[in-house]
């Protein structure tokens, strides 16, 4: 009897979802905006920096407003896929709301952290123009009308963090390392990175070197998506041999071996590339 019972209810809930999945026979126009309007919530729940302040502040009511807006999200997902445009559109701005409401709740970014975040911005500047004026012309198409431009922002933000506004210097920087950032990963995408510069001495050299595998690093910390499967393995695997080379350089450097210390740097480097380039590396 119990049986037939259970039988009865899932047939009663099958007939239910039917007519729901029915009743979602909506107007598909408006499904392109409601779909954005989701990605903004997944880009916000993913890893955004008040994602990043509100998971360090660690506080139990804020992480489970977070969860709570990433279950919504799912179901807003779920809505879209069936067509059910309305309660797609509802579910992504509550889902919004209540993401937005959790970041308010977490504690602003000491000055320590904003300051730490400029000085990355500045690392970050640095490396990608490094890599980009290495590069012949044609290639990395920025005029030097464009370089100089750049160049006198990155001054702007300098000078505004010497008087201690570190935040306002990292916004000016933000389209600075955007920009070239861009332009770094369509090279990338086209062929490897030339490398051709004179430096004044093995010193200034392997300074350089540095910088580029480091500019990598950043470039591949700051990929919006992650590497396919399939390549994840060769990713590790040149990122921890890149790894082991920089370790030499180091030493060699340390110990005046700049010879040595440079080579082992440019091998660095060259493995650090294949990884980003494996990784199929996406703004």
């Amino acid at each position: 009897m119990n049986a037939k019972n259970n039988l009865a209810v899932l047939m009663l809930l099958s007939l239910a979802s039917g007519a729901q999945a029915a009743s979602c026979d909506e107007d598909q126009g408006k499904a392109p905006q409601v779909a954005q309007k989701i990605d903004l919530l997944a880009r916000l729940l993913d890893d955004s920096e008040p994602l990043r302040r509100a998971q360090a502040a660690g506080d139990a009511e804020v992480l489970a407003k977070i969860d709570e807006a990433r279950a919504t999200m799912a179901n807003a997902r779920a809505a879209l896929d069936d067509g059910c445009i309305t309660q797609a559109s509802s579910l992504s701005s509550s889902g919004l709301t209540i993401a937005t409401t959790a970041f308010r709740k977490a504690p602003a970014k000491n000055a320590m952290q904003v300051r730490d975040e400029y000085e990355e911005a500045l690392q970050l500047s640095t490396s990608f123009l490094l890599s980009l004026g290495a590069q012949p012309e044609q290639q990395h198409a920025l005029s030097a009308d464009d370089l100089v431009g750049i160049e006198r922002q990155i001054e702007r933000a300098e000078s505004l963090a010497s008087n201690g506004n570190y935040a306002g210097a990292a916004r000016l920087l933000a389209p600075v390392n955007d920009r070239l950032q861009r332009r770094l990963a369509e090279v990338l995408s086209n062929k490897t990175l030339y490398y051709e510069k004179a430096f004044a001495n093995a010193s200034d050299e392997y300074d350089y070197y540095k910088e580029q595998y480091e500019g990598y690093l950043m470039l591949l910390r700051t990929a919006q998506n992650e590497p396919p499967y399939s390549a994840r393995s060769r990713i590790e695997s040149l990122l921890g041999s890149a790894s082991g080379l920089y370790q030499e350089a180091e030493a060699g450097a340390s110990a005046g071996s700049w010879d040595d210390a440079v080579y082992k740097m440019q091998e660095a480097v060259g493995h650090a590339e294949q990884a980003v380039k494996a990784s199929g590396f996406t703004y």
